[in-house]
């Protein structure tokens, strides 16, 4: 064996055992920045620190594999979350969540407002409107259903406003519980001297 292969294997030797060093290290570091405290974690390090490549990489690898185990379970516990939160986001839809009030006079001889009209609806505008006409003599109360703003009698004008009042009253709008997807990174452009040969080539072809 000459001289100058000997110098080659062992340089190259040498850049292997740097760049198996500087790895270990770097997950080292990676690990104690990450300040991991379960027996894995501290075992790696410690095989890290004590020079115990191979035992080091074992627990590296099975760390990494309860990991993904962990990583699993999230996934379920997330998908699992993304369902509960799609019930409630349909059950808010049927809620009672939007209102009118109106109070009036039901009659010329009588002041101070004491009559009214109620109107309470769900984000699909259905509910009920309750209504109070007061005057001298008695007090009347009537409860109307409403199914998609209608009423299956003629409205008094009190009432159609507060059922307007209601309408225009905001919808609770569902949770934004789904997760945007990752963006795809955009695909290399060819480099010049790539397209460049693959048109010789092309055109060597076509010659043959």
């Amino acid at each position: 064996m000459s001289l100058n292969t000997f110098a080659a294997i062992v340089w190259v030797l040498a850049g292997l055992v740097i760049a198996l060093g500087v790895a270990l290290y770097l997950v080292w570091r990676e690990l104690r920045s990450m300040r991991i405290r379960d027996g894995a974690a501290r075992s790696v390090a410690d095989a890290l620190r004590d020079g115990r490549d191979e035992e080091a990489v074992r627990e590296l690898l099975s760390y990494l594999e309860s990991a993904h185990g962990r990583l699993e379970a999230l996934s379920q516990h997330a998908r699992a979350l993304d369902q509960a939160v799609e019930r409630i986001n349909e059950r808010a839809q049927v809620h009672l969540q939007r209102v009118g009030i109106l109070r009036f006079d039901a009659a010329d001889d009588v002041s101070g407002k004491l009559s009214c009209a109620l109107c309470v609806l769900d984000a699909h505008n259905n509910g009920f409107l309750i209504t109070t006409l007061y005057d001298l003599n008695r007090s009347r109360t009537f409860v109307r259903a409403v199914r998609e703003a209608k009423t299956d009698r003629e409205l008094l004008p009190e009432e159609a406003d507060a059922l307007k009042s209601a309408m225009a009253q905001p919808i609770v709008r569902p949770a934004r519980h789904a997760r945007p997807a990752p963006e795809q990174p955009p695909e290399p452009e060819p480099e010049p001297e790539a397209v460049e040969a693959a048109a010789d080539a092309a055109d060597g072809t076509d010659d043959a």
